[in-house]
């Protein structure tokens, strides 16, 4: 099975040369891998492609076209049976069956994403590291359940080129990965999310980064809710698990409001509504009932909230070792504590004042 390596670059190469020389090491013979230089080139872009010019397929947009445009241009190229779509952020794991086993995997699938690991250099990328932390393991929970998704990271997955054609390619949306996914589960594709292929990636080391970044994902969540707002029916009828694990997440908080009225409130009430919002903010649905759930675990008493918490550090330790994920329980105290109701509030904000307060930078997307 032949495997087209796409790359989109723009501005800056960042971990490009290292996805090159770990490909081109990679034992896997049947392979290419393909660059698509957005915009105008440069000195530190030239400087690492012309290290491989002869071994890699260069494609010079010449003016800025975006993301999509670049990459659905850029899949014309490709000779593969199967594309593999890499942001030049992402850093391959030092595995010389790397390609070897995601052809084993996607064989049996038509999309394979790549878990997601954040690479840390400092104190704040260390606390949102538990984002894609948490991301994983919903999808993680999801894709062993019923082999099938409705949200997809698109910075690294593979997909056959003729499930990628079939599906009419990108879409020219601001969140073209979890568009793509939809498209997917609409025609029953398989998904597959393989914990011994996972990478990592680049986070925001500071907050103007942070800030940047999550405008354009919650834009994107926006777009995803109203796509699947439109096509609900077919959606419930198709996967009812997992579209109740997304749509109704915040139920522990009905039913503890319930158990409260009769005087029979359980310790583990809080612990579902702890998991439940943490495995669910980056979807932005618990953002607004968040700080309710917090109040009603702490109208019990601090007894209730602190066994809540520790039993929520004890199920996200748990799922980092079986994802290989790296967890510090001081940090994920300073995640749940401190920056995850920051966070909650920064979408509850968000989704109030947005538009009038926010304009993210959208052109790397879409043209």
């Amino acid at each position: 099975m032949f495997i087209s390596i796409l790359i989109p670059v723009y501005k800056e190469p960042r971990l490009l040369e290292d996805i090159i020389e770990k490909i081109l090491k990679n034992s896997y013979e049947e392979k290419e891998i393909l660059v698509a230089i957005d915009g105008e080139t440069n000195l530190e872009i030239e400087k690492v492609v012309n290290k491989y010019r002869d071994r890699i397929v260069i494609h010079y947009n010449g003016i800025r076209q975006g993301k999509v445009n670049s990459l659905n241009l850029l899949t014309e190229f490709a000779h593969g049976d199967v594309l593999l779509f890499l942001d030049n952020d992402v850093e391959l794991p030092n595995d010389e069956n790397f390609l070897s086993n995601l052809s084993k995997e996607i064989i049996k699938y038509d999309i394979v994403e790549l878990p997601k690991e954040a690479i840390v250099s400092n104190l704040f990328s260390k606390i949102i590291s538990y984002d894609f932390l948490t991301g994983a393991v919903l999808c993680f929970i999801v894709s062993k359940s019923f082999k099938a998704n409705l949200f997809l990271i698109g910075a690294a997955f593979a997909i056959k080129k003729q499930t990628f054609e079939e599906l009419g390619k990108f879409s020219k949306v601001i969140n073209e990965d979890w568009d793509l996914m939809l498209k997917a589960f609409s025609l029953r594709k398989r998904y597959s999310f393989p914990i011994n292929l996972k990478v990592k990636t680049i986070t925001p080391k500071n907050l103007d980064e942070w800030i940047e970044q999550r405008n354009r994902w919650i834009l994107g969540v926006r777009f995803w809710w109203k796509q699947v707002a439109k096509n609900i029916k077919q959606y419930i009828k198709g996967l009812p698990i997992v579209f109740n694990i997304i749509l109704f997440s915040s139920a522990p908080l009905i039913v503890g409001l319930i158990i409260k009225e009769f005087n029979l409130f359980s310790k583990f009430i809080p612990t579902l509504i702890i998991l439940t919002q943490h495995l669910s903010i980056n979807l932005g649905i618990s953002s607004f009932i968040y700080f309710l759930s917090l109040a009603i675990i702490l109208l019990q008493g601090l007894g209730p909230f602190l066994v809540s918490l520790f039993i929520s550090s004890i199920t996200f330790f748990v799922f980092s070792k079986v994802l290989k994920f790296r967890f510090n329980l001081g940090e994920y105290l300073i995640y749940s504590l401190f920056y995850f109701p920051l966070l909650a509030l920064f979408y509850c904000l968000y989704f109030i004042l947005g538009k009038v307060i926010v304009k993210p930078t959208l052109d790397w997307k879409v043209d």
